[in-house]
This record gives structure tokens, C-alpha cells and sequence, in this order.
């Protein structure tokens, strides 16, 4: 027991020894340190990272000096965020404002079809006469007389060619139109003026009523009327059925792959009925309504007089007028943020001369 006891003593003083000597660091090859002694080793490293996070600290002295002040980030913010808005508005009213075109003379004429809607007319024209004279004739070649013209024609085989080739290019028309659509939809984030409304019902039946006699006017009506609307969503609903049909009809073989054989002499009649529908449709309704009874050419010519506008297109009429007084206002105020930018004056709120062009109500002619 005295020498365990002397032992012990013996290693407690040669522990205190190396501790004094190293003054809290392990100098000797092979010491331990106590926890405490462990604790106190790394002051050094962690008032490097505490002062260095200290200096990155969003509330230090050095990072606030390198910043610029909040009030004036939320300022150049809010001035970008207007300038954008009024961009927006002066394109939006720019290409309203340019429908309408000064001539020489005096009188004003107003854009209502451009190139593109004209020429996609021409296609879908021509295309649907070739479509309807072919099929038609085809359809019923069972009868002498029909019979004779099929003949003069170059016979059954030629019309279905000239009706085959006919077909494609009413499809690719039909697809050029839905890109449009599209274009319209997701990239310039625009409804579009066919898209049917709340107001395009009511004035439906305020029609009904004026042609009964139980209205004393007509509606006003906007860049096209609610029976524009639905001859545009008849035509695409018939063109949808009359391309599947088709489709069916010309390779039936294929088709039937995925259908049932009786797709084939339902596609027969569907295709055929539907025809006949948008023929009468076409001949009855749309060329009278449009060509006959108000003598409209503006789907050709792409432009229509001032008194046509006030007449037919009322609301249309003085959304372009307002327009064009908002084209020099919005320039105006343009000008005035971009020199309030420029020599660090603050601007107030957007100004409500400047109301946005597609949600603007215009009050009826």
C-alpha cells in the first residue's frame, strides 16, 4: 500500500509539472490534456469564426456601410415596376391606337383584318368550295344527272385526288390557327376577342329581342358581335368533325386498328350530314348576313369606314379613340419617371390618367 500511495503521488506531481511548463498546451510528445485543458485549446479558432461572422452579419457596421439603404433599393424597385407597367400599357395602346388610319382626304378608316387573318380567310375559302363541290358531288353521284357531271369532271378517282389535296390544306390552315391561338394565349398572355363573355349572353338575347321587335335597338357591340362569335366557334366545332371523319374515311384500315369496324359508316354519315349543314350554314347564313345584307368587304379589303364602325362596332370605335388619346399621356409620364430617375427625386404612385387599355369600359355611340 505505501508504495501504490507513493506511486500515485509521484504522477499528480509530474501531471502538475508538465502543466505549468506548457501553460495550458501540450508541449510534451504524448500528453493528455484534461477536458478543461481540451476547452481552453481552441480559443484562438472559434474567435476566428465568431469574428468572422460577425463582420457578414447583415446588422454589422461593415456590412450596412457596403449596402445601400432599404429605402432606396424599394425605391428603384418601385420605379422599375412602374416603368414596366407603362411599357405595357403604351404597347397595349399603340396597337390599338394604329387601327385606326388618317387618309388623305380627310375620312378615317379602320384596320379589322390584318394579312394574316386575310390570307388564312382566302385558304379556308377556297379550300371549303373545292371540299364542298368534290364531296357533294361525290356523295351523290348515284343520280344520272350528278352522274354526268362526275364524268365531264374526269370521274370519281379525280374528284377524291382534287378532294384528298383539298383536305391538306384546309389542315394546315387549321393548324397555322391554332399556333396563333396559342401564340396568343401563352406567350402575349392575351384572352383574345373571340373568347366568349358574360356581356356576349346578354346581348344575345337583347338581339332576340331587337329582332322580334321588342328592342328598339341593337346591342352595342365590341370588336366583333355575338353572332360573329358563334359562326367562329360553329366553324371550328365543323372543322373538327369534318378532319376526324375524314380522316377516318381515307385510312380506314389504319383506323380501324384502334376502332371498332363500325367507325367507318358512322364517319360516313357524320362526314356527310356535317357537309351539308356547313354548306347550307355557309350559303344561308354567313353570305347573306355578312356580304348581302350590310354589303361587308372588310374581310378582303381588311379596313372599314368610320360610319360602318359606328354603326356595326360601336364599342370598338371609341376604344380606339381613347387610345389614341392615351398614347401621348403615357409618353408623357414615361418621360417624367425616367428624368425623376435620373436626378433621385422620388415618384409618386402611378397617376390614374393613364387606365389600362383592355379594361377600360368605353361608354356606347
Amino acid at each position: 500500500m505505501g508504495w501504490c500511495q507513493a506511486s500515485l503521488v509521484v504522477s499528480w506531481c509530474s501531471l502538475g509539472w508538465m502543466r505549468i511548463n506548457a501553460g495550458g498546451k501540450s508541449t510534451a510528445a504524448g500528453a493528455r490534456l484534461l477536458p478543461k485543458q481540451r476547452k481552453k485549446s481552441r480559443p484562438n479558432w472559434e474567435k476566428t469564426m465568431t469574428a468572422a461572422k460577425k463582420s457578414n452579419h447583415p446588422r454589422s457596421p461593415k456590412r450596412r456601410a457596403r449596402q445601400a439603404p432599404r429605402h432606396e433599393v424599394e425605391e428603384v424597385d418601385r420605379l422599375a415596376i412602374k416603368r414596366r407597367l407603362l411599357l405595357q400599357r403604351l404597347r397595349e395602346a399603340e396597337a390599338l391606337a394604329a387601327r385606326m388610319k388618317d387618309l388623305p382626304d380627310g375620312r378615317r378608316v379602320f384596320l379589322r383584318f390584318g394579312k394574316a387573318e386575310r390570307y388564312q380567310h382566302f385558304v379556308l375559302m377556297a379550300t371549303f368550295a373545292t371540299l364542298a363541290v368534290t364531296g357533294l358531288l361525290q356523295h351523290f353521284s348515284r343520280y344520272l344527272w350528278v352522274a354526268m357531271i362526275v364524268n365531264a369532271l374526269g370521274g370519281v378517282e379525280a374528284l377524291r385526288t382534287v378532294h384528298h389535296v383539298a383536305a391538306v390544306l384546309i389542315i394546315a390552315v387549321s393548324l397555322y390557327h391554332v399556333w396563333r391561338i396559342a401564340e396568343l394565349w401563352f406567350v402575349k398572355r392575351q384572352r383574345g376577342a373571340m373568347w366568349p363573355q358574360l356581356q356576349d349572353f346578354l346581348n344575345l338575347f337583347q338581339m332576340v329581342k331587337y329582332n322580334l321587335g321588342l328592342a328598339a335597338t341593337r346591342p352595342p357591340q365590341g370588336r366583333f358581335a355575338i353572332e360573329e362569335k358563334m359562326e367562329y366557334w360553329a366553324l371550328l366545332w365543323g372543322q373538327t368533325v369534318m378532319v376526324i371523319t375524314g380522316l377516318i374515311m381515307w385510312f380506314p384500315i389504319a383506323a380501324t386498328k384502334a376502332l371498332p369496324g363500325s367507325a367507318i359508316p358512322v364517319s360516313r354519315t357524320l362526314h356527310a350530314w356535317e357537309a351539308i349543314l356547313a354548306t347550307l350554314a355557309i350559303l344561308t347564313w354567313h353570305v347573306y348576313h355578312v356580304h348581302i345584307k350590310v354589303h361587308n368587304w372588310s374581310i378582303f379589303t381588311g379596313y372599314m369606314s368610320e360610319e360602318e364602325m359606328l354603326e356595326e362596332h360601336p364599342l370598338e370605335y371609341q376604344r380606339i379613340l381613347v387610345a389614341r388619346e392615351m398614347v401621348a399621356k403615357i409618353r408623357e409620364e414615361l418621360a417624367a419617371l425616367e428624368s425623376a430617375k435620373a436626378s433621385g427625386h422620388k415618384s409618386g404612385p402611378p397617376s390614374p390618367s393613364t387606365p389600362d387599355v383592355q379594361t377600360q369600359a368605353a361608354p356606347p355611340a
